[in-house]
């Protein structure tokens, strides 16, 4: 083989190289997008479940807190509430952000669940909405960035655009005819 041989070989070699590293990079980031939105539908999905439990068993639904606090009283006069808690005041430090449940308001020894990570509310909605007995709770909130920011720290992970799971849905009680 010639020097000019071995010279092509090798510059082929070193694109071949590139192309395969840039095609795995792609692919590693295109997962951890993936993981990702699972992770936050798995979120999602938990949280959901708890908070539909709870209101269809209850008999007596009362939102406080505008709409950040939800009490839900049961056949056997057990309250128990479901919350937004921001612990630092910063929506956008989302990890911070959780949805506790709180299964005897009236029994200060019993800690709060949390049923919910990363959660931000949906722009102008209460997480918690309810007008009367008659009616079911509307339930709203994001689960994930809430923003399409290059910058937020959810994007340096997982690449642009936002990841995440919006909430909007109604859950109606089954007992409130105890009432």
């Amino acid at each position: 083989m010639t020097l000019t041989e071995v010279i092509v070989v090798a510059v082929l070699a070193v694109l071949v190289s590139a192309a395969l590293m840039s095609f795995a990079l792609y692919f590693a980031k295109l997962s951890k997008s993936t993981f990702s939105q699972l992770k936050f539908s798995r979120y999602t999905k938990k949280a959901i479940e708890e908070i539909a439990k709870r209101v269809r068993y209850a008999k007596r639904l009362e939102v406080q807190d505008s709409g950040t606090r939800l009490l839900c009283t049961d056949e056997n006069d057990v309250t128990c509430a479901i919350y937004f808690s921001d612990d630092d005041d910063n929506p956008s430090t989302l990890v911070n952000n959780r949805l506790y449940y709180d299964p005897n308001t009236d029994d200060d020894g019993v800690d709060a669940i949390m049923i919910g990570c990363y959660i931000s509310s949906v722009p102008s909605k209460p997480v918690f909405d309810y007008l009367d007995r008659t009616s079911a709770v509307e339930i709203n909130f994001r689960v994930g960035d809430p923003r399409d920011d290059p910058g937020a720290s959810f994007q340096r992970e997982t690449g642009p655009g936002p990841q995440g799971v919006t909430v909007q849905t109604a859950v109606g009680p089954r007992n409130s005819y105890l009432d």
